[in-house]
C-alpha cells in the first residue's frame, strides 16, 4: 500500500523510514514486556490489539489517498524535480492524444 501512495522515490523513502521506526519501537516494547515476565497471552493479545488499531487508523488513509490516476504535476508537487527531469524525451503536459484517452477510458 505504501507504493500506491506515491510514485516519488523520496517520499516513499520517508514513508518506509517512518514505518520501520514505528516497527522498531514496537519490537523494543515487546522485548521489554517479555523481559519483565509478562504472560505470553498478554503479549499475543497486545500484538493483535495494536494490529487492529493500526488497521482502523490506516483504512481512511488508504481510502482517501490511494487514487487510480495521478497527474505528473500532482506527483511532483512536494519534490524538487521538474517534469523535464522525470518525463521522457518529447513528453509534455499536452502529449496525451485522443487515442490515449480512449485507451484509458476503455479499461
Amino acid at each position: 500500500f505504501m507504493g500506491a501512495l506515491t510514485n516519488n522515490g523520496r517520499k516513499l523513502a520517508n514513508f518506509a523510514g517512518f514505518y520501520k521506526g514505528i516497527q522498531s519501537a514496537g519490537a523494543a516494547i515487546m522485548w521489554r514486556l517479555d523481559g519483565m515476565g509478562k504472560p505470553y497471552m498478554a503479549l499475543f493479545g497486545s500484538s493483535w490489539g495494536l494490529l487492529a488499531g493500526s488497521l482502523i487508523i490506516a483504512l481512511p488513509v488508504m481510502l482517501i489517498k490511494i487514487q487510480d490516476h495521478v497527474t505528473l504535476e500532482e506527483d511532483l508537487k512536494f519534490s524538487d524535480e521538474t517534469v523535464a527531469d522525470v518525463a521522457g524525451t518529447g513528453v509534455t503536459k499536452a502529449a496525451t492524444t485522443a487515442a490515449d484517452v480512449e485507451k484509458t477510458t476503455a479499461i
